[in-house]
This record gives structure tokens, sequence and C-alpha cells, in this order.
């Protein structure tokens, strides 16, 4: 357990470029606050304990995606990793509240005001880079966008394949040059994203009807082992973990590379404002997952894993091939059709995960090469 830090008088130092900068970890900080049996009560303690918290987000944001900048790729010179591996850490304790069931006897504060304003905090800054960067693409507007959902379906796909993450270098070097030390490393960082897929599906689903609904619901099930406890897909992947003696990291370990992706699913899907970039999220998950997973097959079946140990990876390199058409068709095209403005929303999820996943695979490439 996290023990208490207590922040100075003064929260805030300023860098020699003006630009307040956080002397305290937000999330070390905010996980102390959160393992408390009375979050009120530690607020209570000292007055001035919420104010400072926020400014102490609102800085660390600040920090992490200043206004005048945007991503492009996770190694440009002017990025504050610190910052943004606190960040990332801190907004994931909040959305936690969100997605995970407490331990027995600790209490849930998910929609304690305190939290609701770290929320709104942390995510603005964040979101408008993530949104900046999207639109650095060009034709992403409703004017540009094709208005026929099949056309736009189309459109989805060839945004999907034609993106630098398609053919990142990153599935060649596990297929055919990864050692085995490598590999179980990439495995590592999987479990920080790879389990949660049918939570993400089920919030995503929420206030939808009719033809997508049922499309969700049917990949639902099927991340669900179609009713079979032995394959439902999240004990198919603790089944590989297990099987290669992997120990899942912890959020503290992890570096924003990683963070962020995380961070930007449960972002799309537990807000009803992102419905529709929700669907461009997963739909990107599924279009772009049989790419990947076939070469994390190759790659074990070449160190000599089992294929039953990589079980997780094989269905996925086939499962989701009929879970992309459907997905276009039935998702895509379809909610295009019943909501023809739709198509914005769906073209940002798409563009905001494939970004992601670029910093994420870019980390992964350059973190395994100093695995011995």
């Amino acid at each position: 357990m996290l023990k208490s830090i207590e922040l100075p008088t003064v929260a805030l130092v300023q860098r020699r470029d003006g630009v307040s900068q956080p002397t305290d970890s937000l999330s070390e900080r905010l996980a102390s606050l959160l393992e408390s049996p009375s979050l009120d009560a530690e607020l209570d303690r000292d007055v001035g304990t919420e104010e400072r918290l926020i400014h102490l987000a609102r800085d660390l944001a600040r920090a992490a995606y200043p206004e005048d900048r945007t991503t492009d790729r996770h190694t440009a010179h002017w990025i504050e990793h610190s910052a943004r591996s606190d960040f990332h850490r801190a907004l994931l304790l909040v959305y936690r509240q969100h997605t995970q069931i407490p331990p027995a006897g600790r209490p849930t504060y998910q929609f304690h005001p305190f939290i609701c304003r770290m929320m709104r905090e942390l995510e603005g800054p964040w979101e408008r880079d993530v949104l900046r960067r999207v639109r650095k693409t060009a034709g992403i507007s409703l004017e540009d966008l094709p208005s026929d959902p099949k056309e736009f379906a189309g459109w989805y796909q060839l945004a999907a394949f034609n993106h630098p993450l398609y053919e990142h270098d990153l599935y060649a070097f596990l297929a055919s040059d990864a050692t085995r030390a490598q590999l179980e490393w990439f495995l590592r960082m999987e479990c920080a994203g790879e389990a949660a897929f049918d939570d993400l599906v089920a919030l995503a689903q929420v206030g939808t009807r009719g033809e997508v609904k049922m499309e969700m619901a049917s990949n639902y099930w099927d991340e669900m082992g179609r009713g079979r406890d032995h394959a439902v897909h999240t004990h198919l992947f603790h089944q590989l973990i297990d099987d290669l003696r992997i120990a899942a990291p912890d959020a503290n370990e992890l570096p924003w590379e990683v963070l962020s992706g995380i961070n930007l699913m449960i972002w799309s899907c537990i807000h009803r404002r992102n419905a529709y970039r929700a669907q461009g999220v997963l739909g990107a998950v599924e279009l772009l997952a049989p790419q990947r997973c076939t070469r994390v097959v190759h790659g074990a079946t070449r160190l000599g894993i089992r294929k039953k140990t990589v079980v997780y990876y094989g269905a996925h390199a086939i499962i989701d091939i009929g879970h992309a058409e459907g997905w276009l068709q039935h998702v895509i095209e379809a909610q295009v059709r019943e909501v023809p403005d739709a198509r914005l929303g769906i073209a940002e999820g798409l563009l905001a995960r494939v970004d992601a996943s670029l910093d994420y695979f870019d980390f992964c490439l350059a973190g395994a090469g100093r695995v011995t």
C-alpha cells in the first residue's frame, strides 16, 4: 500500500521556460487518497487539499500536453515523458473508478465530485491533443468524408490499412527476429491492455439500437467464448501469461506510451459523448488485430512455444477477420445510415486508436531491442 505523501505548502515551482511544473507525483497522491476508507474525511482533514490537487492535475496536464504543441511521434524532443507517465497513471486511477469493482470492504468513488473534477482537469488538454493530431490528417470533416454508408466503410478500412501502424516493423521483428526474452517482454507489455475488450464492448453498446447493438452483442458473445468458460478470451489470455510465467506489470512500471492506449480505449467507451468515437476505436482493434496476432503466433512457434499456449493470439488471428467484416457492415455502415453525422466521430475514433497504437508499437520495438 502506498504511503500518504504530504503536499508542500507551495505546490508548484516555475521551470526556466516559465511553465508551471508539478513538484509531487499526482498519481501517488491520488492512489493514497483512493485507498482511504473515506475520501470525504481525507479531504476534510485539510480543507486546501482538494484545490491543491486539482491545481496539480491542471498543471500536470498542461505540462504533458501543452496547448501550443501537437503530438506526432512519441520521440518528439519537446515531450515531457515523466509528466506524461504521471499524467496517464493518474488518469487510469480515475478511470478505474468506472471500470473495476473495488475489493471487498473498500468504497468506490466513481461519481464523487472530486473524482469528476479530477477527470475533467486531466482529460481536457489530452483530449484536445488527441483530436488535433487526428485532424492533421487531410479530409477529417463531415464535408470531406464520404456520405454514402458503404463508401464511408471503404474509407474507414483504407484509412486503417494506409496508416503507418499497419505494416509496422514490430510485426516482422516479432515474427522473425525476436528472442524468447524479447517476445516475453512484449507480452508483458500486452498484459496492460489486452484483457478488457469484453468490458469495453459492453460499455460501448449502451444506448445503441437495432443492427449496431446486435453486432456488438455478437462480438461480446464471442469474447465470452460463446458460453464456454474455457474459451472466454480473457481466460485464454491469462492462460498464456500463466503458462509462460509472465508477471503482469503494475501501472507504476509502465510508460505513457503503454498507458495512453489503455486510457484512450476507456475514454472512448465510458462517455456517451464519445459513443461514435468508440465505434471507430473498437472497429480499429478488430480490423488490425489479425495482422498483429498472426505475427505473434509465428514468432512464438519459431521459438518453440506451444500453439496451445498462444491460442489467444491464434484465435484472434482468425476470429477477428470475421469480426472486422461484421463491424464494417453492421456497425460502421449501419450507424452512418441511421445517423449520417456519426461519420466524424467514427473517423476520429479510428485515427485516435491507430495513432496511440503507433506510439505503443514504436516504444515496444525500441524497448524489446534493449532486452538481452
